[in-house]
């Protein structure tokens, strides 16, 4: 049994690489990860029109940190993965962005490396390059330094400190600590330094570079790039 993780993008299906179409085109079922049931999956939206017939296989991901759910759920969906699989041989999950960064996905695969199914992972183009490609600017260049970090509600990263000794940052998911973020660019005088991009690459992107903007909330398909220079 073999199970494909593949990363589509962060939402512009013409962002979805050669070899991840060439898997989906060759996948006899898909899975496809949904915040509840009946509900439509942005990963999925970015990449219908290269799927062809396949089987459609939805996987619950709730919106909660509940760790004790979360982690039935992820059981849960393990299981309907390896029940697919004998019956099929092959199979392919998908993910907004990149399969290998904080993607909810790799959970369920780690519940399946105990199983025997083979497990390759294609990556798919970041939101943070995406970005960094609207914006017509660097990620960072000579010898700077470039920090990636979660802005999810569980994660203890000190901002301060990582806006004191990176000259380039970038903020995953922020949309869990948009007063901790608008602090620290006070703080260190960079509110005219950032632009954060929602949903970027789709319809409905907006770009965001003032805190004025910051102070109802952040959308969760969001990104930040934060820049010194």
């Amino acid at each position: 049994m073999k199970l494909y993780g593949v990363g589509v993008g962060p939402g512009d299906s013409k962002d979805v690489t050669v070899g991840v179409v060439e898997i989906l085109n060759n996948s006899p079922v898909i899975f496809v990860p949904v915040k509840k049931p009946g509900v439509e999956s942005a990963a999925y939206k970015v990449v219908k029109e290269y799927i062809k017939g396949s089987e459609i296989v939805e996987l619950v991901f709730p919106m909660n940190y509940n760790k004790e759910k979360l982690g039935k759920q992820w059981k849960e969906n393990a299981r309907i993965i390896e029940n697919k699989l004998k019956e099929n041989k092959t199979g392919t999950i998908i993910t907004l962005g990149d399969i290998s960064l904080y993607s909810t996905t790799m959970y369920i695969e780690e519940i399946l490396k105990d199983k025997d199914i083979d497990i390759v992972l294609k990556p798919g183009i970041t939101s943070y390059s995406k970005i960094a490609s609207i914006l017509g600017i660097p990620l960072a260049k000579w010898e700077e330094g470039l920090a990636v970090v979660p802005g999810s509600r569980d994660s203890s990263f000190n901002l301060e400190k990582i806006l004191e000794n990176f000259e380039n940052i970038v903020i995953m998911k922020p949309s869990h600590k948009p007063e901790e973020i608008i602090t620290a660019l006070k703080n260190n005088n960079l509110q005219d330094c950032f632009k954060l991009v929602v949903k970027a690459g789709t319809e409905e992107e907006i770009i965001v570079d003032n805190l004025e903007g910051l102070k109802n909330g952040i959308p969760y398909l969001s990104t930040m790039i934060i820049k010194k220079s």
